[in-house]
């Protein structure tokens, strides 16, 4: 693509970008500026794959500066496995796909060129199977696939490019949290655009369905979720009102589209998978974790639970959807007991999941929770070391052994933790941040600056991230190897910058 046009292209997009600022400080206040890169403009051909993948990743750090991720190792690595899973079914070529999760409770969802994918807290609430989730993700793997981005923007030079540009800075809108910003964003962008290309043209929606459908039904989900997911979505349209969230505006639902996909799900072959009880305990997980009144939800959970219990004592035999609710109310009330300090009724509340299906991972964690609840600091420690043991690097595992570590004042065991965790994970900010802090109370100033660099790499601060290793390269001083390495680093980032500016 010729580059005076990727120039014509950021500079469109920088103007649009100072209005959405604007907005974005008036909510947030505490936002680091964004600086997405442009799009590039028709007429000269769409984008390449390259120019795709670099457009997403300098998306994806400006985004992760400007929302409030979700970072919950265990909700995270749940949606990273499904996603992963559909995706191995699915049309990409290229399957390296970067997932993002939003704190907030806006159903939404959305896909970047490039491999980026981001589901909001929120789409949870509404979906409630695996299947359901399942639909939405595929169809947004199916826009990547089939490359509808760029095919939009060779479609909205005709009508309006700065559609195209205000269709990202609305995304980011909406993460944050204002679905009247991000609205207002798009429509200023779009003009007259407005009612045929949101964000994809309604062809590039139906043949999203389409494929979203094969994809899921490929990776072993019944075709049924995609028309329970619409309804859902339709419902929730309805709720909103005028305050209709931007991925409901860009998905319209309507009787013809539920049709469109209850007659597909007849066509497809396979049976129906069972309902996902590791998907039901995230989404439990998730609500208390977002709760801010802890008192109404234990006692709707303690409701719930008491209701299952007399069906599954009136039931000859329990149906396995009846079970699962049972042992979905038992978990999430013993994570709200525990988490508002009553760890004596949550250990009572959770023994039956434990002595039931003994080794599930959302379990174990929560009995190690509160053991430390109850001051059993070396008992939930040994615990971690050895579920550590048999599984290295796990997400959430790892997290949880480095933090209790550092309770500990353990520091150098937490760093080694966190060093291989970075290693295994090294686009997880999070992990960034917590490895710099404890190198930090470890003494080890030189690898400190390594961390906080890739922690401010991922977040798009690439002069901070200079700054970080400008630090680390005095400290580094005649070692040799270690300057090179830092020289490397510092050289790769420069390149990162240049490919930004390019577009």
């Amino acid at each position: 693509m010729p580059l005076f046009k990727l120039k014509q292209a950021y500079r469109i997009l920088r103007a649009t970008l100072c209005a959405s600022l604007l907005l974005v400080t008036s909510l947030r206040g505490a936002y680091a500026e964004l600086s997405l890169p442009a799009l590039g403009e028709g007429g000269g051909g769409v984008f390449s794959p390259a120019e795709e993948h670099t457009l997403g990743q300098a998306w994806l750090r400006s985004l992760r500066s400007s929302v409030m991720l979700f970072e919950d190792p265990l909700t995270y690595e749940y949606l990273e496995n499904l996603l992963y899973e559909l995706a191995s079914h699915s049309a990409l070529e290229k399957r390296n796909i970067d997932l993002v999760v939003i704190d907030n409770p806006s159903l939404n969802a959305f896909a970047v060129p490039g491999g980026v994918v981001g589901i909001h807290t929120g789409l949870l609430d509404h979906a409630r199977s695996s299947a359901q989730l399942a639909s939405v993700l595929s169809h947004e793997l199916a826009h990547l696939s089939q490359r509808h981005f760029a095919r939009g923007v060779e479609a909205a030079r005709r009508a309006n490019f700065a559609s195209i540009a205000g269709m990202l800075a609305g995304i980011v809108l909406a993460a944050s949290g204002s679905g009247d910003a991000a609205t207002a964003a798009i429509a200023t962008s779009q003009a007259a655009a407005l009612d045929s290309q949101l964000r994809y043209s309604r062809l590039h929606e139906r043949e999203a369905d389409r494929i979203g459908m094969q994809t899921m039904v490929a990776a072993g989900f019944p075709a049924s979720g995609a028309a329970e997911m619409f309804q859902q979505m339709q419902a929730a349209a309805r709720l909103y009102g005028e305050g209709i969230p931007e991925f409901l505006r860009t998905h319209p639902v309507t009787q013809a589209r539920i049709a469109d996909a209850e007659n597909r799900a007849r066509g497809q072959a396979g049976a129906p998978k069972e309902q996902d009880l590791d998907y039901l305990l995230v989404r439990a997980r998730v609500a208390v974790l977002q709760a801010e009144k802890l008192n109404d939800l234990i006692k709707h959970y303690r409701h719930e639970l008491q209701r299952n219990r007399e069906k599954i004592k009136d039931a000859a035999e329990p149906e396995i959807e009846l079970l699962q609710q049972a042992d979905t109310a038992r978990y999430a009330l013993a994570l709200a007991l525990n988490r508002s300090g009553q760890w004596r009724e949550a250990r009572k509340t959770l023994q039956p999941l434990l002595q039931d299906i003994p080794g599930r991972i959302a379990y174990t964690l929560l009995d190690i929770e509160i053991d430390q609840s109850a001051g059993q600091q070396q008992q939930a420690a040994q615990r971690l070391r050895d579920l550590y043991a048999i599984t290295p690097n796990n997400y959430a595992i790892s997290i949880m052994l480095a933090k209790m570590l550092m309770q500990n004042e353990a520091y150098t065991a937490a760093q080694s933790v966190l060093q291989s965790l970075a290693e295994a994970r090294p686009k997880q900010p999070d992990v960034w941040y917590l490895l710099a802090e404890v190198q930090g109370l470890a003494g080890d100033i030189l690898q400190l600056h390594f961390s906080r660099a890739e922690f401010f790499i991922l977040l798009g601060n690439l002069t901070q991230a200079q700054t970080q290793l400008g630090y680390a390269l005095r400290i580094a001083g005649n070692d040799v190897q270690v300057a090179a390495k830092i020289k490397q680093r510092l050289r790769e980032i420069q390149q990162i910058r240049r490919d930004t500016e390019r577009l």
